[in-house]
């Protein structure tokens, strides 16, 4: 009975989130945030159907639904990078490209190692949603870092999306780690954790996005862009003199 009450909860937040969207005119201030949230709609409307319709089937499904929702996620990130980099266009586009490259590295070597297993596994399964929640923790990690450290300002609607996406990713994070040690026995706090964490997102979204509110003044983009700059100059002189050195090597 909990279980049904955590996931209509769920539906009805996700639904109410994108009718706000709709009244606010927001969707296109956050296309990317607003595609995840319309997955998770749609991925817990069929759920809902299949477990009544064909239980056997739901566990299947479950993982893919939940695996498809990991990767559209990845594009809160590319939201929240996007408006708090906004003003500083170099560090924006660095670390939207690192962070699609190393992503799409480990989502392709791991959709591949479960193509090519011979009978891929349910721990299988969960190591690569463990692999790849890992890498947008790190990033999102790296990002509040920069915030703080550079006193970046920001919206209330970004400050919504940063935090509610933090306690999803890092819930699932901490609870996958302990099953891996605790095995079946957690599967029991499992099914209560996680819906609990994803309401608790849910909730600070809708509360976070009622209403539009711009992105706040930027305050460091002097620094920003100066530490960039640097940064830049240091990787040229850097390949630079291994080339010189790769040069040196190869004359006789």
């Amino acid at each position: 009975m909990l279980t049904l009450v955590i996931w209509w909860s769920g539906i009805i937040f996700e639904s109410i989130i994108l009718l706000r969207a709709l009244q606010q005119k927001t969707l296109g201030k956050y296309p990317f945030f607003y595609l995840y949230v319309a997955t998770l709609l749609f991925a817990d409307g069929s759920l809902y159907v299949l477990s009544v319709l064909d239980p056997a089937a739901y566990p299947k499904w479950n993982w893919n639904a939940g695996f498809l929702n990991i990767v559209v996620g990845s594009g809160i990130l590319l939201e929240i990078f996007k408006h708090v980099l906004a003003p500083y266009p170099g560090a924006e586009r660095f670390a939207r490209i690192s962070g699609l490259v190393i992503f799409g590295l480990l989502l392709s070597c791991g959709v591949v190692y479960l193509i090519v297993a011979p009978a891929p596994s349910q721990t299988m399964a969960r190591n690569l949603e463990r692999n790849l929640l890992a890498v947008q923790a790190v990033f999102l990690s790296s990002l509040v870092g920069l915030i703080f450290y550079y006193g970046i300002a920001m919206g209330r609607n970004i400050q919504g999306m940063i935090l509610g996406y933090g306690v999803c990713v890092s819930t699932t994070l901490m609870t996958l780690a302990v099953r891996s040690f605790a095995g079946t026995s957690f599967d029991a706090a499992w099914i209560i954790i996680q819906p609990v964490a994803y309401l608790i997102c849910l909730f600070v979204w809708t509360s976070a996005l009622w209403n539009y509110q711009p992105d706040s003044a930027p305050l460091a983009a002097a620094d920003i862009a100066r530490d960039y700059d640097a940064f830049v100059l240091d990787t040229q002189t850097r390949v630079g003199e291994m080339r010189s050195s790769l040069g040196r090597a190869a004359r006789p």
